[in-house]
C-alpha cells in the first residue's frame, strides 16, 4: 500500500477500464474509510452475514469461498489490491459465499452509505462502478468455463495468466513476477482438483520451463507458452488501454 494514498490501487485499476475525470477520482479519495489488518485465513465477512459497507483491497490478497457438503471449499475467486470484492453488497446486503484472507491483508471498509452517496452525486461513477459488477460477472463466467472444459494443467495455466494480468493493471507483477502467500491447497480448491493434482500441475509447469515456482514467488519465463497452454485470452477483463490490454511480451 502506498503511504497516505489509500485510494491509489482502486484509481489505477479503474483507469485501466474507464476514463475517470479529475472530479469523479477526487470524490473517490474522499470516501471515508476504516482501515484494518486480517492475518491469515481470517474471514472479513462470511455467508449469511449482512453487509452495511464494502470492502476495498490495499494490500495483499482476498479470495471469496463456499462450503459444499459442509466441508468441502471451492473457491470463487482471488482479489488483488485495488479490488472491491462485494460491490454486489450494496444491493445485496446479505452475503452468500465467505471473503477470507490470504496471507496477511491490508482492507478498508467504505460505509454504504457514502457510497451510495457519492454514486448518487455523480452519474459517471455509478456507470463506473456498474461496469465493474458487469467485469465481475465476466470473471465468473470465465471460471465457469475453465472448471467445467479445461484440463488440471490448463486450470491453473489460466489462472496465473490472470492473476498477472490483473496484477500488472495495478503496477503490480513487473518483470512478469509477483508473490502470492497460496499453498498447494489453496489452488487445488480453486481449480476443482486435488492437492496432490496440483503438486503435480505445478512440477510440470517448472519441467516445461514455463515459469518459476519457489514458496511464496512466482516467475514467469515463458508467457506466449503459458497463455497457449492455459487457453488464455484477456479479452473476458474487459481492459480499455492496450497498455493494459496487451498481453506481455
Amino acid at each position: 500500500m502506498e503511504a497516505g494514498r489509500p485510494y491509489t490501487r482502486l484509481l489505477r485499476r479503474l483507469d485501466s477500464v474507464v476514463s475517470l475525470t479529475e472530479s469523479d477520482r477526487r470524490g473517490i479519495a474522499k470516501l471515508p474509510m476504516t482501515v484494518k489488518n486480517f492475518a491469515n485465513g481470517q474471514d472479513l465477512i462470511r455467508e449469511g452475514d449482512i453487509s452495511t459497507q464494502c470492502i476495498l483491497v490495499l494490500d495483499g490478497y482476498l479470495f471469496r469461498h463456499k462450503l459444499a457438503n459442509g466441508s468441502q471449499r471451492q473457491i470463487m475467486s482471488f482479489h488483488v489490491p485495488g479490488d472491491i470484492p462485494d460491490l454486489q453488497t450494496l444491493h445485496l446486503p446479505k452475503l452468500d459465499h465467505t471473503v477470507t484472507a490470504l496471507g496477511a491483508a491490508v482492507v478498508a471498509f467504505i460505509p454504504h452509505a457514502a457510497f451510495k452517496e457519492l454514486l448518487q452525486a455523480s452519474p459517471q461513477l455509478t456507470h463506473v462502478f456498474w461496469r465493474e459488477s458487469l467485469v465481475d460477472a465476466a470473471i465468473f463466467r470465465e471460471w465457469v468455463i475453465t472448471l467445467g472444459q479445461r484440463d488440471a494443467i490448463c486450470r491453473v495455466a489460466h489462472l496465473i495468466c490472470e492473476l498477472v494480468m490483473r496484477l500488472r493493471a495495478v503496477g503490480l507483477a513487473k518483470d512478469m513476477a509477483f508473490t502470492i502467500p497460496w499453498t498447494q491447497s489453496d489452488v487445488a480448491d480453486a481449480s476443482g482438483i486435488s492437492t496432490v493434482h496440483a503438486n503435480r500441475v505445478i512440477q510440470e509447469l517448472r519441467r516445461l520451463e514455463l515459469l518459476e515456482w519457489d514458496s511464496r514467488l512466482i516467475q514467469i519465463r515463458d508467457w506466449d507458452g503459458l497463455a497457449k497452454l492455459g487457453d488464455f485470452s484477456p479479452d473476458y477483463l474487459h481492459f480499455r488501454s492496450t497498455e493494459f490490454a496487451n498481453v506481455p511480451g
